[in-house]
């Protein structure tokens, strides 16, 4: 079989990771004897023949045509098409309602040859145009009805009209998946993050008074919180206090009750005694004035038993007093009668007196007032 010698007519010099925008990779005229393409064509790629009548006949991959069956149609040219999945994305400029502003719509779509034959017959030669300006037709109308501010609306509009309208690329053999996201322009969205800059500050603003508020508040309460706790202690302590002092006062008074009890006792004690003493002194007084009416040997016992160390003076005064009373007594007889011996004194009285001459005080064993009765025994009162 002879070679394949004529060079493309088109050729694209591209593998499988090229970014495409024409899927048609090569154009070959066929010569009457150009029937081995198997060396010139990659197994992944479709090939579209162009029949004599102007028709295509498609071959997916991995079929190919047989050596008969080019001759037999009687081929004037091959395409090769990529079948592949080609991502793309791109951005828009839609209008609003106000032509001072423009949507900006950033599209993300994939596109692949689904039909080589129909796609070679349509004759694109830039699929990702042919998709943005099918899109840009149908979105143009929608956005054109809303304001800039209202992008969230337009672009649900937007999708709505879209998907209506049907596959983006059917007519020309392609399949087509896109996603599309409106937003404004860049200086309405630099203003709107500006007013939102002022927002958000303004709302830190309040949001840091209300809190410095609630700090407030909390301070305060906690601030009351432990006055009441230091009035509550202090009034702890001052009913303690109260209470030790109202003790105290309570142990005061009753020592001083006690006390003054005591004293009362003691001077109603002092009282009595004072009283016995007045009665005794009484007693006294009248035992001393019996006494002393009585004259003679009974008030000198009398003082003879207060001042026992007065019995020589006593006895000496008590024989004066006898003396005396006896040379009265021998006077008047001698005057009235004649004289007489003198009576006798019994021996033991004279003893006595006679040693109580001698030492000045009483014999042991004899009180005063024994020696008292016994001068009065003798010498009479």
């Amino acid at each position: 079989m002879p070679a394949f010698n004529r060079p493309p007519e088109w050729q694209q010099q591209a593998d499988r990771h090229t970014e495409l925008v024409d899927p048609v990779l090569t154009v070959r005229q066929l010569g009457r004897f150009d029937f081995n393409l198997k060396s010139l064509v990659r197994i992944d790629h479709a090939l579209v023949f162009a029949t004599p009548k102007g028709g295509y006949d498609p071959y997916l991959p991995p079929r190919r045509p047989t050596r008969s069956e080019i001759a037999a149609k009687r081929y004037s040219a091959v395409y090769e098409v990529d079948m592949g999945v080609h991502p793309f994305t791109a951005e828009l400029a839609l209008p609003s309602d106000n032509d001072a502003f423009e949507f900006t719509a950033a599209v993300e779509l994939s596109w692949q040859v689904l039909d080589p034959a129909r796609f070679v017959a349509s004759g694109h030669r830039d699929v990702p145009a042919l998709v943005l300006g099918e899109l840009q037709q149908a979105a143009r109308p929608v956005t054109r009805r809303f304001a800039i501010a209202d992008s969230a609306d337009a672009e649900r509009e937007l999708l709505q009209a879209v998907t209506v309208l049907g596959p983006l690329g059917a007519p020309a053999g392609l399949q087509v998946t896109w996603t599309l996201r409106l937003r404004r322009d860049q200086e309405n969205i630099d203003h709107q993050r500006r007013l939102q800059a002022i927002d958000h500050s303004a709302t830190e603003q309040i949001r840091a008074a209300e809190r410095g508020m609630e700090i407030d508040v909390e301070v305060d309460r906690r601030d009351r919180q432990q006055d009441r706790l230091q009035i509550e202690r202090a009034a702890s302590y001052g009913h303690q206090q109260q209470e030790l002092i109202l003790q105290q006062q309570r142990w005061q008074h009753e020592q001083a009750m006690l006390s003054s009890g005591q004293q009362h006792e003691l001077a109603l004690q002092q009282g009595h005694q004072m009283l016995e003493l007045q009665r005794i002194e009484t007693e006294k007084i009248s035992f001393y004035q019996w006494h002393l009416s009585q004259g003679g040997v009974q008030a000198w016992a009398l003082h003879l038993a207060q001042h026992p160390e007065d019995s020589r003076l006593v006895m000496q005064s008590m024989r004066e007093d006898q003396e005396r009373a006896q040379q009265a007594a021998l006077l008047a007889s001698r005057l009235l009668h004649p004289p007489a011996p003198p009576a006798a004194v019994p021996p033991a009285a004279a003893a006595l007196t006679d040693r109580t001459n001698a030492e000045g005080r009483p014999p042991p064993g004899v009180t005063a007032l024994q020696l008292m009765l016994l001068a009065y025994w003798l010498y009479g009162p």
